[in-house]
């Protein structure tokens, strides 16, 4: 009897516990698209866990695979926002936590764990994993990781975009793991975006290179009024926008020589981080001024 007692008493301890380890997950997760959740649930009526929609959004969990999604809009300029989390485990049963959360009219991307990034990414990883070419860090510019949370299993997918104008606040080995727009850039990013559309290829690179007196009179003076049109009465100098040119030039070259603009990691138990799995295919062909009209529209690769 007294061992049918014990019995009785671990395995309903054990039961407990696994419970407990499912409401902290559940908690955990909640916790890393709580700002997504929140605002949008400010904005109206609260949905139920199985991810029911009302008016402005829904949450819906998966705690068999460890992942929660949450995504909403609000009736302000059409504003919105997507928050995924996924849970990985290890041999000793200590999970990470990984998201990525994205809201559209503050130009902000984050991909973020409850850990170091760099005790959870492959050893040594940054800009390098993607091309050997990498040494130097841009001043304004950087190129962003995003993660694709998983909805079921263990590999993950990341990919590179380029980011332009706006602060680049965590930079780490060439990457930068989240990001926001900054509006005091948006005349420069103006300026640019017009002199992109109307000066050539060839102009634009001649520019960055420095070789002025290789541009034709017409080229010139296409760049000059783009500028001093787009100016906010002279905020933004030619010396300004050639600048960002000059300094997107240099992001352009590290994207010619990109081995793979995303890739595939897989998780380790055993070291408690990911690991390289496979790589993508190399950037698509794209002339400077389709990366620059790319740039200054915060937008992926679509060359």
């Amino acid at each position: 009897m007294m061992k049918k007692v014990i019995s009785f008493i671990l395995f309903s301890g054990l039961g407990m516990c696994t419970i407990a380890s499912a409401q902290t997950m559940k908690e955990n997760l909640f916790n890393m698209v709580s700002r997504c959740h929140d605002e949008w649930k400010s904005e109206g009526t609260d949905v139920d866990e199985n991810g029911k929609k009302f008016e402005y959004g829904s949450i819906k969990y998966d705690l068999p695979n460890g992942y929660v999604e949450t995504s909403g809009g609000w009736p302000t300029c059409g504003c919105g926002c997507e928050a995924q989390a996924a849970a990985f485990k290890d041999i000793n049963g200590r999970y990470t936590y990984l998201k990525y959360e994205e809201f559209n009219c503050d130009d902000y991307g984050k991909s973020e764990s409850n850990r170091d990034i760099l005790d959870i990414m492959p050893e040594g990883f940054g800009l390098k994993s993607f091309t050997s070419y990498y040494s130097w860090k841009p001043s304004d510019y950087s190129f962003q990781l995003k993660f694709i949370i998983p909805k079921k299993g263990t590999d993950m997918y990341v990919k590179l975009r380029v980011l332009p104008l706006g602060s680049v606040p965590n930079d780490v080995n060439g990457l930068t793991y989240k990001s926001r727009g900054n509006i005091k850039n948006y005349t420069t990013l103006d300026c640019l975006r017009h002199v992109a559309a109307a000066v050539d290829n060839n102009a634009l690179l001649m520019m960055a290179e420095g070789k002025f007196d290789e541009i034709s009179t017409e080229q010139i003076k296409l760049f000059q009024k783009s500028v001093s049109s787009h100016s906010n009465g002279g905020e933004v100098t030619d010396s300004d926008v050639l600048s960002c040119i000059i300094d997107v030039k240099k992001m352009y070259d590290i994207y010619l020589s990109l081995d793979c603009v995303d890739m595939t990691l897989k998780w380790n138990k055993q070291t408690a981080r990911f690991e390289i799995k496979s790589k993508g295919p190399k950037a698509p062909a794209c002339s400077f001024k389709e990366f620059l009209t790319n740039v200054v529209e915060y937008a992926d690769y679509r060359c």
